[in-house]
């Protein structure tokens, strides 16, 4: 008899997921446990209709303060919450000279909790997050997570969502989630490829690390950008191709 893999590799299976959305995690407990989290304040003057773009785990910020060099009339804030990824980031900040460019230390989970405005963000960026690749994982992906209705609502009506990975199964869940519970249009679906949305035309070798060593070594990787275009609700939409 052949002995059991010690692991397998995850795979897009949309019965299970429609089982996780029916049985996620309250959100009441965990926006009770993240708002005593603190952190530096966004600057209120960052918050103007059509200009605040906003970056899920970003590192040391190196992506998002190349776009505020490159988007002078727009502002960018970046969050990291490893504390030497999230520390450089901080001094990346105060060394760039940059007004309209802002990193934080802390934990984008407690940011959209407490301090977020519903309708407040034209673009949300997450490149490349942890996957949780395991099943018994999976209520830790964004997608099935109990803040990212506050994400959806931190959209502004017509709004961006860029998400990327070199999970394909990860895009693929992303893609048959976000557009069933949020109403969300999908822009673009597939491979990574330059797109006015995704910035990639400014980074040709990658936009971050992790992006730069995947597609220097040839691996694929995938991207999903999504446009807001209800007031966020949930909704039962048809299943979306699923084709890559």
């Amino acid at each position: 008899m052949n002995p059991r893999p010690k692991s397998i590799e995850p795979q897009f299976i949309p019965a299970r997921i429609d089982w996780d959305l029916q049985n996620r995690s309250p959100q009441k407990q965990y926006e009770a446990f993240f708002q005593s989290r603190s952190f530096s304040k966004i600057p209120e003057s960052f918050f103007r209709p059509k200009s605040l773009w906003f970056e899920i785990g970003a590192g040391t910020g190196h992506f998002f303060e190349s776009m505020a060099r490159f988007h002078p009339h727009k502002n960018l804030v970046a969050i990291e919450r490893d504390r030497m990824r999230g520390k450089r980031l901080v001094r990346r900040n105060e060394e760039s000279g940059l007004s309209n460019f802002f990193g934080i230390r802390g934990n984008a989970i407690a940011a959209f909790f407490s301090q977020i405005p519903e309708a407040s963000l034209e673009r949300i960026y997450n490149l490349y997050p942890c996957p949780w690749p395991k099943s018994s994982q999976r209520k830790h992906r964004w997608h099935f997570h109990p803040v990212m209705p506050k994400i959806i609502a931190a959209l502004e009506m017509e709004g961006y969502f860029i998400i990327a990975s070199d999970q394909q199964f990860y895009i693929e869940e992303a893609h048959y989630t976000l557009p069933k519970q949020y109403g969300l249009k999908v822009i673009k679906f597939g491979e990574v490829s330059a797109h006015p949305l995704n910035g990639l035309e400014f980074f040709p070798e990658g936009r971050s690390k992790f992006e730069r060593t995947f597609l220097s070594q040839g691996q694929p990787c995938f991207e999903l950008i999504l446009q807001k275009i209800t007031s966020g609700a949930e909704t039962k939409n048809s299943k979306p191709s699923l084709a890559l």
